[in-house]
């Protein structure tokens, strides 16, 4: 690793910053890890999209569809993709926290820079609980981890945020709980010893210049970003530099984009409880990337929906953007 464990914090206060994605897997048609296309979108990502850093194997990557073997193979994959040009996490999210320390060692022992495990989905649902999870699991290991915090599962709140934040290698919070105050609360009683990022690319703009967030880990760089355009890169680098005013302008534009988002993509568990992995991998496919078929118990988009989201990105402007990237790029993710 890159560091020690007792320096886990230091660690992540000078990379944990700036514009990051987190990508699907994509399978191939008879249902193996397609690890070209997974590699290509990763590439992709960090060449003609410039962004900053990646998290693997996360929600939007269909993780509780995969086995441990493939998951670490794509912890491999992205080390050998990355190629040291930004830092990596990966998603060791398991129910069984024997399962979780296998995940995090290859991780570590591979080159990824951190982890990010969520709570346990079933048996923890007390803070005494969570916090014995965790403590067993970063005793065990020594890359930092970053907590996932979210209403998927027993929402981690202020007082057992300040116990774990005693927990050494334990030195970033991705923030997916819905409640502003609630995120304001855990800045306030946390923020200074670990890093956060809150999971939503629409409040960027308040949470970095007003918030003082450095940080945004969130699927949206990918899906609103093209080589060309880059907008999300475009008004966070205005804000870095005090230009609020071009930073609040940049981002006012991709309204229309957020709009189609929140039709498509509400959120794990959204509307009817469907999982949107096929709309995320189908939004790619349409911007040049690769998506491809989604494992149970997702399920597929119909041909009817599929037109339907083709229309709807169609009339932001974003596909003819696309398209142009397309034309002018050396290099394309076929």
């Amino acid at each position: 690793m890159k560091y020690r464990k007792n320096e886990a914090r230091e660690y992540a206060r000078k990379v944990l910053k700036g514009v990051w994605t987190a990508l699907p897997t994509s399978f191939t048609a008879d249902d193996r890890l397609d690890e070209e296309a997974t590699a290509a979108n990763l590439e992709y990502c960090l060449t003609d999209l410039q962004l900053e850093g990646h998290y693997c194997i996360g929600n939007v990557a269909e993780f509780w569809a995969m086995t441990n073997e493939e998951r670490m193979r794509v912890h491999e994959i992205n080390v050998e993709v990355a190629r040291g040009r930004v830092p990596l996490i990966a998603g060791c999210h398991h129910q069984n926290p024997n399962e979780v320390i296998k995940l995090a060692r290859h991780a570590q022992d591979v080159g990824i820079d951190f982890v990010i495990i969520l709570t346990p989905f079933v048996a923890a649902r007390g803070d005494d609980a969570i916090y014995e999870f965790y403590r067993y699991v970063c005793e065990r290991i020594d890359i930092g981890v970053v907590l996932f915090n979210t209403e998927a599962t027993a929402p981690i709140g202020v007082p057992l945020a300040k116990r774990l934040a005693k927990i050494p290698n334990i030195c970033g919070f991705k923030q997916g709980v819905s409640k502003v105050s609630a995120t304001i609360a855990l800045r306030a009683a946390i923020g200074h010893e670990l890093e956060v990022s809150v999971a939503d690319e629409a409040p960027w703009v308040f949470n970095s210049s007003v918030m003082g967030d450095r940080w945004l880990l969130n699927y949206c760089p990918h899906l609103y970003q093209v080589p060309g355009y880059l907008p999300v890169n475009d008004y966070s680098r205005a804000v870095l530099e005090g230009d609020y005013n071009t930073a609040i302008e940049i981002s006012r534009s991709l309204n229309p984009l957020r709009t189609v988002l929140s039709k498509w993509i509400p959120g794990y568990g959204g509307a009817g409880g469907r999982v949107p992995a096929a709309e995320q991998k189908y939004w790619m496919e349409l911007l040049g990337m690769r998506g491809g078929p989604v494992r149970p118990p997702c399920t597929e988009l119909t041909a009817e929906q599929k037109a339907q989201m083709q229309s709807d990105l169609q009339a932001t402007g974003l596909l003819d953007k696309a398209r142009a990237g397309r034309a002018k790029a050396q290099r394309w993710v076929a």
